[in-house]
């Protein structure tokens, strides 16, 4: 399921990430993007209408689903100043998606299901696919050191313990997130125009001092992933733009994703805001986060659901790498994976929570990605 909604009056200081949220669902695919980092999962365990329980109307072509609040959130968030939110939920193979509000202030035109919306943390998920393949294939190991694969890495960061790769991916490495010397090392207006490369935000957390911990912390930071881009881009030769095309948005016909030069004036691109200093700033690709290993991928409801349920299918990589990617710290987080309890299985689902300047959203999927099946429990052919 997902909803994207952006503010028109929503004053910016820092960029945040989404707070995990709790959500109910039996859900294959479950999306909620709300600009502004106001998230919400919405889902709930699946049980037939009362009088109390209205079923939401199906748009042509998808499946009525009960999905008790969820239009009660999608039209509270547009109260609240958001220009749009774009909903699309999967269950036991029925789909249910809507879009709501507007994909721009200046030009009106009516939100749709299929309009891009920035994916914020998500881009973690597929980054650390990615980095699981060189796993898989044998040329780096979760827990080698850091500066074996980026001998640069302790210079950026001024490290004090050996940090490794598994680290990274969980978020226990220490570094500093990097968000705040991003903002404050020149006028917002100007901090959030400007790009940094993944060098440049290692040696922006490297500003913080090192905090020593006896034993591993979670941290959120999208250091960490600006550190796992530059050791992807140097066994792979390519841009981590043009890795994750390779190994996972071209595989899964993921035409609306990419990560990279981004195009501000396609129509189909729902619009985030942000009021700096009283002047109105539209935030959807800012240059602070375009090619960001941790936050800058484009993609759709229907594609980010596609990759989580994917992934948990065991379509993008071998069971031993993905059982590494669901094992979890105490902050439930595993590499690049957050997990959440089903209430209505007793088991868990898996996904991703995502926010950029004005805008947040989460996808999840239940643990085994819940193929597909057609309404009457036949399976698709």
């Amino acid at each position: 399921m997902k909803a994207a909604r952006a503010s028109r009056t929503s004053r910016t200081s820092r960029v945040s990430r989404v707070p995990r949220t709790r959500a109910t669902s039996p859900t294959a695919g479950f999306l909620v993007a709300s600009v502004l980092a106001l998230t919400l999962a919405t889902g709930a365990c699946t049980y037939p209408p009362t009088s109390e329980s209205e079923t939401v109307a199906a748009p042509t072509g998808t499946a009525a689903i009960d999905v008790p609040g969820l239009e009660f959130f999608a039209q509270a968030m547009i109260g609240q100043g958001a220009t749009a939110v774009v909903v699309e939920v999967k269950i036991r193979g029925d789909r249910w998606a809507k879009s709501y509000g507007i994909r721009t202030l200046d030009a009106h035109h009516p939100a749709e299901v299929t309009d891009r919306i920035p994916a914020g943390g998500i881009t973690k998920s597929m980054v650390s696919v990615s980095l699981l393949k060189l796993v898989e294939e044998g040329t780096i190991g979760l827990d080698d050191p850091v500066s074996k694969h980026l001998p640069e890495f302790n210079s950026f960061v001024h490290a004090s313990d050996a940090v490794t790769v598994r680290s990274l991916l969980n978020h226990t490495s220490g570094l500093a997130d990097p968000t705040g010397p991003m903002l404050e090392s020149q006028p917002l207006k100007q901090a959030i125009n400007t790009r940094f490369s993944p060098e440049d935000i290692l040696r922006l957390a490297g500003t913080v001092p090192w905090v020593g911990r006896l034993a591993p912390q979670f941290t959120y930071s999208d250091a960490n992933y600006a550190a796992l881009a530059l050791i992807i881009q140097r066994y792979r030769n390519h841009s981590i733009g043009d890795v994750l095309a390779a190994d996972i948005f071209d595989p899964l016909e993921l035409s609306r994703t990419s990560l990279g030069a981004p195009d501000r004036s396609e129509p189909a691109l729902i619009h985030s805001y942000s009021t700096v200093d009283g002047e109105r700033l539209d935030v959807t690709e800012p240059e602070l986060q375009l090619g960001s290993a941790g936050a800058g991928v484009i993609s759709s409801v229907r594609d980010v659901n596609s990759f989580y349920a994917a992934l948990m299918r065991g379509r993008l990589i071998g069971p031993s790498a993905l059982k590494e990617m669901e094992t979890i710290n105490g902050a439930n987080y595993g590499l690049g994976l957050q997990r959440w309890n089903d209430e209505c299985t007793n088991g868990f689902y898996y996904g991703h929570g995502g926010s950029t300047l004005g805008f947040g959203g989460i996808s999840v999927s239940s643990a085994d990605g819940s193929p597909p099946v057609e309404r009457g429990g036949r399976p698709p052919t």
